[in-house]
């Protein structure tokens, strides 16, 4: 059964966006489950209709912001006023949420089906904001307008569907996170097949066997990011507070990714979903803005 919360509602709140799977899965073991439920939403005017559905009920709402005031006022509306609006719109934002707490803190994980498939949290509590601690591999746009689900339905995401990979220290994390300022979503690793057998132990051949059949049967595009500069991959490696065994490899790790795009290349076993970018002596904002025009690229087999 759903709850609506109706009237003035203070509608404070952190937005994260998670760019590291794993950490996500890590995030929400720890955390309690409460309860999900289906949302379809669209605007017009000032206004934001929601139809809220689970497998017991649905219940239709109609907020609106006070100008002045970080305060929402939500009213319950009948099926028939939602539905005439959605009519009229033919757009919509459909998304399931999941709701858990997080000790003082509720946490509602969105899960995008329209217009984009991604994945945005909100967090909210009548306790300070501020001290809610952002988990590893999550990253703050709460700031940033384009993840205002109003823009978000008019359009404000460009991407959600590309992947980065690249040894330790190759500048993903940092270049993801520049990249969401575009309204860029970029997920960091595929662990599950990409960075799993990417590893010395694995044979050529039964990596790029892995690959293709992943690349054939994907909608997701992957980015090799690699930097031949090993004296400087090395000095950010050794910056970190910690280091780990595959950190101490950087260098052949690398080369590992660069060779092994070369041989599917030369196979001609990209399937046009797999890029490869060269940061080697490039600032952030030069690997960004070449990063950023790859994803822009509809054809990356005239590259």
């Amino acid at each position: 059964m759903i709850k609506l919360k109706l009237g003035d509602l203070d509608n404070k709140e952190l937005k994260f966006i998670p760019t590291k799977i794993d950490s996500l899965y890590e995030y929400l073991n720890r955390i309690d489950f409460i309860m999900e439920y289906e949302i379809i939403q669209t605007f017009d005017n000032n206004y934001k209709y929601r139809m809220l559905k689970d497998n017991d009920d649905v219940k239709y709402t109609k907020n609106k912001k006070y100008k002045t005031k970080s305060i929402t006022k939500v009213v319950e509306i009948s099926p028939l006023e939602f539905n005439n609006i959605m009519n009229i719109n033919n757009k919509s934002i459909k998304k399931i949420r999941k709701c858990f707490i997080d000790g003082n803190y509720k946490i509602d994980v969105d899960y995008f089906s329209l217009p984009f498939q991604m994945i945005l949290i909100e967090v909210s509590s009548t306790y300070p904001l501020c001290d809610y601690n952002i988990p590893k591999g999550f990253i703050d746009v709460t700031t940033n307008n384009i993840y205002q689900n109003k823009n978000i339905y008019n359009g404000s995401i460009i991407s959600t569907n590309t992947i980065i990979e690249g040894t330790d220290g190759v500048g993903k994390s940092i270049t993801i996170e520049k990249l969401l300022d575009y309204g860029i979503i970029c997920q960091d690793r595929s662990n599950d097949v990409i960075s799993k057998y990417m590893m010395f132990d694995v044979s050529m051949e039964e990596r790029v066997n892995h690959y293709h059949e992943y690349l054939k049967n994907t909608d997701k595009r992957i980015i090799f990011m690699i930097n031949n500069d090993s004296d400087e991959l090395l000095r950010r490696i050794n910056s970190r507070e910690e280091i780990s065994d595959f950190d101490l490899d950087t260098v052949k790790y690398n080369q590992l990714y660069l060779d092994t795009y070369n041989y599917m290349k030369e196979r001609n076993l990209l399937c046009n979903k797999l890029i490869i970018v060269d940061v080697s002596g490039l600032s952030i904002f030069e690997q960004v803005s070449e990063i950023k025009k790859l994803i822009m690229c509809n054809d990356w087999g005239s590259l």
